[in-house]
């Protein structure tokens, strides 16, 4: 293997730099929100958009402000309201409480119906302008209605605000016309408020009396129905019957309970003597058994005898008479108990009869007063009814009775809802318009319109475009960021026709500090002396191999043996990128046993970094990979002596190649480049990875440009930045 003069690559010593600590974004928003960060870098890259729709505003602002004509203005005062309530303590009949805003609201859109445009058009005869009548025949009813829209157009009315003063403003070219068209707009809504008042009370006290008599003759008919009811059912004293029934209807529940309680404990003390394994001991426990009178009567003798014996015991011995009598009493006693127990079932089985007995006694007791319960629940069904109806039907009419005579006693004594404070005057001079409101408005249009047609773009655009937003739609660490290389750059110093070696050293230079930062960050990752690192992307063209190359020569310039590994099969490029043939050996040879590993090594002609490229062409990469044992390429390549190996892989989502290899490799790190690949598409290179059981190490922001960057990395590169720096 012949090896070319390699060139020397000297970077500059600096002083490591403290890494900051990965984090992952917790925070996970949805798929069409806008963070503040996404709109701020948005406004940023389109800011030329508002201003010059700004600009273009101020010049419709400036059109319009010429065009316009000398307009005069009259305004005519009204005050609405009344802190005050009728001498009744009611409000007025057909009139809205004018201390609620919407009532205020309704007034102010009442000024501008068509009554009172209608009365403001008759009283200043205005058909008979032909400014007014829309060219149609004077007094007819197309030119009236052409004239209530003309009113309409001119008068504005407005609230003045933490006041009870309304304002009704006609502007026009005709001074005199304005002035009378404010003050007869005001007279014409007091006017048609006064009729509206008026027949609203006249059409109340109708509407009440009449309902007062209805409600007379309802309120007649229920009490004669409450009371024939009372009479033919003898429901006098219904409510006394009902408490009487009800409690004698549980005293006989409760009882019942109690018996059916005692029958149940009977039977159970049965239940157990029918079983024969009961001793006389175990038979006086049970209490039904102990308290029969029979039992209990025997019981106490022998106790009273016991007593007596133990007196005897202690004055005579126990062959003394009086000792073997009183002995002898008790086991006759003793005896009798016996044949008692002996008979315990007979005994509870009559105190099961009778307690059966009581027990149906009660029983139909209970269902004939519970009947009589549901007779008396009948009848006071219907006659709460009625009592009910009664009752409301007398509220109902003795509230109506009431309101008549509030209604008779507050005629004419509530006060205007509305009432002129001071008329129109002619104006002298006309009211020009706000130049400085115009342009500001129009300006303040278009620079608005700017920044909505901005958010809509960065709706639209789901990219990725900053760390902060590749952190929180990947969720996963950001391992370095490469800045944007233009080719300008490269034009400006003379060396855009330079080798492909020598374009690989100036490319490198000035994302030198970022492949450091980058390597930094990976070797705190690898606690192996030797690592295998696979590089892969989500789509073509993000910039994979850019970063598989300098990622590389950044090892080697650490004194590394690094081996770069072109995988991509289908679209190798690794040996354009180098200028090596691409006829010669590579990893198809390799790997299917037509060439060693001596043989598929190019020196790059950079210290310590060697390349292998794709090698020969194959019709079936996915299936070479899966079949040929790629697990040894990892065993090789150490054996070799090298100390790190990249793998540069093909794309994740339109090839699976890249999933074969996941169990080779120590470390994945994926390429993103920003403001091109789709974070969804990330995404489901990220899912894919998972899914194939490959853990992903952290991301490469590819083609980042310093205005998305953030002030912190522009900053911070920038600091490392010198013209002056060269490599050789």
């Amino acid at each position: 293997m012949q090896e070319p003069t390699p060139f020397s690559l000297r970077l500059p010593s600096l002083p490591s730099q403290p890494m900051p600590p990965l984090m992952n974004n917790e925070s996970e928003n949805g798929a069409s929100s806008i963070s503040a960060s996404q709109l701020i870098a948005g406004i940023r890259r389109h800011l030329w958009i508002p201003f010059s729709l700004a600009l273009f505003g101020l010049v419709l602002g400036y059109s319009y402000y010429k065009k316009q004509k000398p307009v005069y203005e009259a305004t005519s005062v009204a005050e609405f309201g009344n802190d005050q309530s009728s001498i009744t303590g009611m409000d007025s009949l057909g009139g809205s409480n004018l201390r609620d805003e919407k009532a205020i609201n309704t007034l102010i859109q009442q000024a501008k119906s068509h009554e009172v445009m209608r009365r403001v058009v008759a009283e200043l005869d205005l058909t008979k302008y032909p400014a007014f009548t829309g060219g149609h025949a004077m007094n007819s009813t197309e030119a009236k209605e052409s004239a209530m829209r003309m009113v309409s157009s001119m008068i504005r009315i407005s609230l003045r605000k933490e006041t009870r003063l309304i304002d009704f403003s006609a502007s026009g070219s005709d001074p005199e016309l304005v002035s009378s068209l404010s003050s007869q707009a005001m007279l014409s809504l007091v006017a048609e408020l006064e009729d509206q008042k008026s027949k609203a009370i006249q059409g109340a006290v109708q509407t009440l009396v009449a309902e007062g008599q209805r409600l007379q003759e309802k309120l007649k008919k229920s009490e004669i129905a409450m009371l024939e009811y009372k009479r033919s059912n003898d429901a006098i004293s219904l409510d006394e019957r009902k408490d009487l029934v009800l409690s004698k209807f549980k005293e006989l529940g409760t009882d019942l309970n109690r018996q059916a309680n005692e029958r149940l404990i009977l039977e159970t003390h049965l239940q157990a003597c029918q079983s024969g394994d009961l001793s006389s001991d175990q038979l006086l426990i049970l209490p039904t058994v102990a308290n029969h009178p029979k039992v209990s009567g025997i019981l106490s003798q022998i106790g009273a005898q016991k007593a007596s014996l133990a007196v005897l015991a202690e004055r005579y011995k126990p062959k003394h008479p009086k000792f073997q009598s009183a002995a002898a009493v008790i086991a006759n006693l003793e005896e009798q108990l016996k044949s008692l127990l002996a008979d315990a079932v007979g005994l509870l089985k009559s105190s099961c009869e009778n307690a059966r007995e009581v027990e149906r006694k009660l029983d139909e007791q209970l269902k004939k007063q519970e009947s009589e319960v549901m007779n008396l629940e009948q009848l006071a069904v219907q006659y709460n009814v009625l009592k009910r109806e009664m009752g409301s039907d007398q509220a109902v009419y003795e509230s109506v009775l009431s309101r008549i005579k509030q209604v008779d006693v507050s005629k004419g004594m509530a006060t205007p809802s509305i009432w002129i404070q001071q008329l129109a005057m002619v104006p002298n001079e006309p009211t020009s318009l706000n130049a400085p409101k115009v342009f500001g408005t129009s300006a303040a249009g278009g620079f608005m319109l700017g920044l909505v047609i901005i958010g809509l773009l960065v709706k639209r655009d789901n990219s990725i475009r900053t760390v902060e937003d590749a952190r929180e739609k990947l969720r996963h660490p950001i391992l370095g960021t490469i800045t944007n290389i233009r080719p300008s750059a490269l034009e400006a110093s003379g060396e855009a026709n330079a080798s492909p070696l020598k374009s690989i050293l100036l490319a490198h230079k000035r994302v030198v500090e970022q492949m450091r930062e980058f390597r930094i960050v990976a070797g705190r990752m690898t606690r192996n002396q030797k690592a295998f690192y696979m590089i892969v992307s989500a789509v073509p063209e993000e910039g994979k191999t850019f970063v598989s190359t300098h990622f590389s020569v950044s090892l080697a310039s650490q004194g590394l043996r690094t081996l770069l590994i072109d995988m991509d099969l289908r679209r190798p490029s690794l040996a354009k990128t180098f200028g090596l043939p691409t006829e010669c050996l590579g990893v198809t040879d390799l790997l299917s046993d037509k060439a060693s590993l001596k043989d598929v090594c190019i020196a790059s002609g950079i210290d310590n970094l060697t390349v292998i490229t794709a090698g020969q062409r194959v019709s079936t990469p996915a299936e070479l990979l899966a079949t040929c044992g790629i697990e040894r390429l990892r065993a090789m390549a150490f054996d070799a002596g090298f100390d790190r190996v990249v793998i540069d892989t093909a794309p994740i989502i339109p090839i699976s190649d890249s999933l074969v290899l996941g169990q080779l490799v120590d470390h994945v790190f994926m390429v993103v480049r920003c403001n091109r690949t789709p974070s969804f598409v990330a995404q489901d290179a990220i899912q894919k990875l998972n899914q194939g059981g490959i853990a992903l190490s952290g991301i490469i922001l590819n083609r980042q440009t310093q205005r998305s960057s953030g002030y912190y990395y522009n900053k911070y590169y920038s600091y490392y930045e010198s013209p002056k720096e060269v490599i050789k």
